[in-house]
């Protein structure tokens, strides 16, 4: 019937020289593969539809419309609802693989801060020749982590007794019993949770101290090495109260107020019932979407911590960036790093998507290295051995590092948690190379890149200077040519930004017809580039290069205009950590229209797409995010730079010096021009688009 994946990913987690925050999570949709009996068509064109809401409902969310997100996902649960009233069995085997993704979809709007109602399973219709799961095993649609549905065991029996009707969510929802919720006790989700959360955070979910981490329901429950702490239904005899009472805990001074600790007691009292969809939901995301407990107003609505990251200490003896990464890129490539389909929900992309693991939750449990699924089933003590596929399993000394890395508290030493792990490793590496090896490793990776786009050809040209390497297919005189214009353009460019501050010589990929830069984008950047490009620049922390088009007939001052641009864009993104490519390729394209404006033809077609692209900025915000088209970011960009080299160089110039002291990009832009990056645009931006060269009207 319908099977595709949806990549739900924050739309701040993008590639480096982007503006990143979240990672990335895979939420598959429909199946019809458990489906025995037939639907009828508007059953069908129903599950359809079901199927485009989740869809939509992961495209919003890429894009940052958390609540059109969260009103597709709402939608989708009511759709269930009915299917499943109105189709029965058959109908519930065609959603049910849904479930699952329906509640990683609630659980990552709550963390946006969306309000949505439980996500409730409906119960299985009967349905002849049926058979239940086997005792104790979790049903096909059902997590191996979360503990099976109660209707379960009532489907064995002969006189299992009618589900009882279902209420459609939305606004007719009628109100809970009060004599009901009180038997079961305070809300978990709405009450206990928040205040765990909001007291026990800072030391067991932004830590694990004393090996204990409450991240969520289930890890609560499992308590630490040496015991449970919550015995359901005795309250004096479990351990998380009596630390509370003998004030041992929280630590540093603070106090659960006597009307929360009452609540946690009650609910202890009442069986210590989770009422949220899965245990796996993070304390600290019912902390955001809840109200600040009675008895402590004054607290924020979560505690400032990422438990995912925990910055080293310095006493570490193993670095996820230098020696995990790349142990994870070099085993798990094609089935949880940059995968079309990844095996059991599982991706390995990046820190955060290894931190919040898969279909059966986290695999990493901060000091706990042997109750760690990663490690299990690197091992092999748990289901199949990873890596899977025919390759061979890790060394004993590669899971060792990966055990001791974890039983130091997995810490994270790189820029941002959604940071692909290839650029993380890259960058690692680089950190302690040499200038001469990081020149090294660029003209090792121009000639692989070359072998790619011409296979047969091993007869390349390749000169050097101090600050580049120059290899391609042109002729020797061409070359020399190349090679001198390079020189001669890094001093002309000081100015906007000064070559000499990138580590290591600079690729130049010299190619003499634009046929063969057109391939070369194509066969090495799995790119189409636009029909009016000569040249361009590309960097990741380690290769940095320049590809241009350099025929015979082409002058040296065409030559040198080709170069000033990406020239400068590479001094300016190689200046710091997290330059967007927005402000190097705006700030690149300004130096252009200053030293080469007689030699470059492209800077009309630059001025004439201005006011339509100005014109498409909706908000800062918007623009920072990456939230309009590459070649459109570009020229608001340059329309940018070209205001700040015009009328506050001094602030440029501060940023610029900001950057080389290791500050990251929002925080040197801040200092230097007063406001963060998305709040100077929605400033900047024109009350008219601009009338051409790169100067806007600006609002008074």
């Amino acid at each position: 019937m319908y099977a595709e994946s949806i990549r739900w990913a924050s739309p701040r987690a993008h590639s480096p020289g982007r503006w990143l925050c979240l990672g990335v999570l895979l939420v598959g949709c429909l199946t019809n593969s458990t489906v025995r009996g037939e639907l009828t068509a508007d059953q069908k064109r129903a599950v359809g539809q079901l199927a485009a809401l989740v869809k939509e409902a992961g495209s919003l969310f890429q894009a940052g419309d958390f609540e059109q997100s969260g009103q597709r996902i709402e939608a989708a649960m009511s759709a269930i609802d009915q299917l499943v009233e109105q189709g029965g069995a058959e109908a519930y085997d065609a959603v049910a693989p849904a479930f699952p993704r329906i509640v990683n979809a609630h659980a990552l709007l709550e963390l946006e801060g969306v309000r949505l109602p439980p996500f409730e399973r409906p119960n299985r219709p009967e349905m002849a020749a049926a058979p239940s799961p086997p005792r104790g095993k979790p049903s096909a649609d059902q997590p191996l982590n979360e503990p099976p549905d109660a209707t379960d065991e009532a489907a064995k029996s002969p006189k299992k007794p009618a589900p009882k009707p279902r209420t459609p969510r939305g606004r007719n929802k009628p109100e809970p019993d009060p004599e009901a919720a009180a038997a079961a006790g305070p809300s978990f989700i709405r009450q206990v949770g928040p205040i765990l959360a909001r007291h026990c955070g800072n030391c067991h979910i932004g830590k694990s101290e004393g090996n204990f981490n409450l991240m969520n329901f289930a890890m609560l429950m499992k308590g630490p090495p040496e015991g449970t702490v919550i015995f359901p239904g005795d309250a004096v005899g479990s351990r998380l109260i009596e630390t509370i009472e003998s004030g041992d805990m929280p630590r540093g001074g603070g106090q659960v107020p006597p009307e929360q600790l009452q609540l946690i007691k009650d609910w202890i009292i009442a069986g210590a019932k989770y009422d949220g969809n899965s245990p796996l939901i993070p304390l600290v995301a019912m902390a955001a979407s809840a109200p600040p407990p009675t008895g402590d107003p004054a607290l924020p609505a979560a505690p400032p911590v990422d438990p995912s990251i925990r910055q080293p200490t310095g006493s570490e003896t193993v670095s996820f960036a230098k020696d995990i990464a790349p142990i994870l890129i070099e085993n798990c490539n094609g089935c949880h790093i940059n995968a079309m389909q990844t095996r059991g929900g599982l991706r390995l992309d990046d820190f955060a998507s290894l931190m919040r693991g898969g279909d059966n939750g986290e695999i990493v449990m901060p000091k706990l290295s042997a109750d760690s699924l990663l490690v299990r089933k690197l091992k092999g003590e748990e289901g199949q051995r990873m890596p899977a596929g025919g390759r061979p399993p890790l060394s004993d000394e590669q899971i060792a590092l990966i055990s001791q890395w974890i039983d130091e508290n997995a810490t994270f030493d790189g820029a941002t948690a959604d940071q692909p792990l290839g650029v993380l490793a890259s960058l690692a590496w680089a950190g302690s190379a040499s200038d001469e090896e990081l020149s090294e490793r660029r003209a090792e990776l121009a000639r692989k890149s070359l072998r790619l786009v011409a296979p047969g050809e091993d007869k390349w040209i390749e000169r050097e200077s101090k600050n580049f390497f120059l290899i391609g297919n042109l002729g020797e005189a061409t070359a020399d040519v190349v090679i001198a214009a390079a020189d001669k353009v890094a001093g002309k460019i000081k100015s906007f930004a000064d070559p000499a501050t990138i580590r290591g010589r600079v690729t130049i990929v010299g190619l003499p017809k634009r046929y063969d830069y057109s391939e070369f984008c194509k066969m090495v950047e799995s790119r189409d580039i636009p029909t009016e490009w000569q040249s361009h620049w590309k960097q990741d922390g380690v290769d940095a290069y320049i590809a241009i088009v350099a025929g015979p007939s082409d002058s040296d001052d065409v030559i040198e205009a080709r170069l000033v641009g990406p020239l400068t864009s590479l001094a300016v993104a190689m200046r710091g950590s997290g330059v967007p490519r927005w402000f190097a390729e705006g700030v690149g394209r300004a130096a252009t229209t200053k030293i080469a404006a007689r030699d470059f033809p492209n800077i009309e077609s630059w001025n004439q797409g201005l006011p339509a692209a100005v014109a498409g900025i909706t908000s800062g915000d918007q623009f920072v995010k990456d939230g309009l088209a590459p070649e459109q970011t570009d020229l608001i960009g340059y329309a940018i730079a070209t205001t700040m080299l015009r009328g506050q160089r001094r602030q440029y110039d501060a940023l610029l010096k900001n950057l080389e002291k290791g500050e990251p990009f929002d925080a040197a832009f801040t200092a230097a021009f007063g406001g963060a990056p998305a709040a100077y645009v929605d400033r900047w931006k024109p009350a008219k688009p601009p009338a051409g060269g790169g100067q806007p009207v600006r609002r008074n």
